[in-house]
């Protein structure tokens, strides 16, 4: 299998050249991106691919400085150029630096699986004897690591398919006895920000090859594997139990921790599944050490490893991070607007998360999620806002103190700018919303309260805002409602005043007549007779 880098300063260009080469039948992986030529520079050398798919229009270093480096640098590299412009100097340079196929904009699947199969091609004959052999080594990895990727996320479950890929992929213990070990790194965000430019791809790998540095350091004719989680976010260990039991294990991960500790400042969060025999339990020994790594302390700041016979977190707090009534009012304060006890509601909340002993990464993620899906329920197009606060795997990846602030922060922020965006209009749209509510059902039994709760508003905001809009309170506003039905009512001769009286949501027929006259000057029986005259 190929390895391939996409290179464009576009989000959305990379991911659909990525998607579109994952839908060519090739032999092909798309196993990183990088914004620009330095980016993809600094990535080579961790990545190392053997096919570039780049465009020239981009910042820091453009697409001919770019094609100059790679041509000085990894000439064994072959590369596509992509590019919206047909201008002469970019053919120039892509001619100079002999890039492999030039393709215009928009792309079509044609051209670009006809373009990857001549870099394959080049690739493959420029390769040493020497170089083919370490090439076969890496596409056995690499097909190990997808076929593993695949197996633990349920998208290959028939037991005769998983072991015969094992058998074609010389995984010898897929037939016997395992543990999975699943990985996670505190200070993951900083570090990619602070030295790797944001790019988390290119962080993992490194962190990747510092792993299988230090496996293969251990002298174990049967290395365990290694491949990543679906989301990125986690490595996971595939150790044999012939091999590796629980000690060892413990001993590998820490030097790892003290490694990468040393090099890049991150600290090793980690669960281990107990023994599972045979490889298509792979998903369930992964959803294990998922969960024990996730009862891991959020805010420790060692290496930490939990397996099922030991646990290092300390006793959960009975209390929880985020109660119901806690909710209800952080809540309430959204639905009202009001940004300042927004504010100082999250930041109580982020106090009390200090301050909570055992807190896990499950339940800080947990009330996480409950807290976004709050903010989703009252402010809907705040998720179309700030799409990545409400993807789950900004949540998923949160495994230490500073993550858990960053996020807290974000929403924070994010939270007064589409208030502030907003201005009174979505204060406006709700209080109109109410209004249509009690033009249908003003004849229950229903008060100021009420509807506040139902409306999960502030009930004094509630009464402000509403005469604000609508030039009434509230009771006016119902009692008006009540009357010209009431009038409308009296219209009709086969209605009685005292049905009447009951239609409109009063029980009491006297105190029905007193508001009427109030309201029009005169008894309903008055009322009744004078528009009967009229008639």
């Amino acid at each position: 299998m190929y390895k391939v880098m996409v290179v464009d300063d576009e989000s959305l260009g990379r991911k659909s050249v990525c998607k579109m080469i994952s839908e060519l039948a090739l032999d092909v992986e798309v196993i990183a991106e990088a914004r620009h030529g330095e980016e993809a520079l600094e990535l080579i050398r961790i990545s190392k691919p053997h096919i570039i798919v780049t465009d020239m229009n981009m910042p820091v270093m453009n697409g001919q400085q770019f094609l100059e480096a790679l041509y000085t640098n990894y000439a064994e590299i072959k590369v596509i150029v992509i590019s919206g412009y047909s201008q002469f100097e970019y053919m120039k340079a892509a001619v100079t630096y002999q890039a492999c196929e030039y393709v215009l904009k928009p792309i079509s699947l044609l051209d670009l699986k006809s373009a990857l199969v001549k870099a394959m091609e080049a690739s493959h004959n420029h390769l040493t004897l020497q170089q083919q052999k370490k090439f076969t080594q890496d596409m056995w990895q690499l097909r190990r690591e997808v076929f593993l990727g695949h197996v633990t996320s349920r998208r290959i479950t028939n037991v005769i398919d998983i072991q015969m890929q094992a058998e074609e992929l010389a995984i010898s213990s897929a037939r016997g006895s395992f543990r999975l070990a699943v990985c996670m790194f505190r200070n993951f965000h900083d570090i990619s920000i602070k030295k790797f430019h944001g790019n988390a791809d290119l962080l993992m790998y490194s962190i990747e090859n510092i792993l299988a540095e230090v496996l293969s350091s251990d002298g174990q004719d049967e290395a365990p594997l290694i491949y990543k989680s679906d989301d990125r976010m986690s490595l996971c260990l595939y150790a044999p139990e012939s091999a590796y039991d629980e000690t060892h294990i413990r001993h590998l991960l820490a030097s790892f921790h003290n490694v990468i500790n040393q090099m890049l400042q991150l600290e090793v969060v980690a669960g281990l599944s107990n023994v599972f025999n045979n490889l298509e339990r792979l998903p369930e020994a992964y959803d294990i050490a998922s969960e024990l790594l996730r009862t891991n302390a959020l805010h420790a700041i060692h290496f930490s490893l939990n397996s099922p016979d030991h646990s290092t977190t300390v006793a959960a707090s009975s209390s929880e991070l985020l109660s119901m009534f806690e909710l209800k009012t952080l809540q309430q304060a959204f639905a009202a607007g009001n940004g300042a006890e927004c504010r100082e509601l999250l930041r109580n909340f982020l106090h009390k998360a200090d301050k909570m002993n055992g807190l896990t990464i499950r339940e800080g993620q947990r009330t996480l999620k409950k807290l976004i899906e709050m903010a989703a329920a009252e402010m809907s197009d705040m998720v179309l806002a700030y799409p990545q606060l409400f993807d789950t795997r900004s949540i998923t990846g949160i495994v230490d103190r500073s993550q858990f602030s960053h996020f807290i922060e974000q929403f924070t922020e994010a939270a007064e700018e589409y208030r502030a965006s907003k201005g009174t209009t979505a204060s406006v749209h709700s209080i109109h919303e109410i209004a249509s509510y009690l033009d249908a059902h003003y004849f229950e039994d229903i008060s100021l309260i009420d509807i506040a709760t139902r409306f999960h508003l502030d009930p004094s905001y509630l009464s402000k805002q509403f005469k604000s809009v609508t030039s009434e309170n509230f009771i006016e506003y119902v009692t008006r409602k009540r009357m010209e039905k009431s009038c409308e009512l009296l219209h009709m001769s086969e209605y009685k005043i005292s049905e009447i009286s009951e239609l409109v949501g009063y029980e009491n027929q006297r105190y029905f007549s007193q508001v009427f006259k109030k309201f029009t000057g005169q008894t309903p029986s008055e009322y009744r007779e004078k528009y009967a005259a009229k008639t």
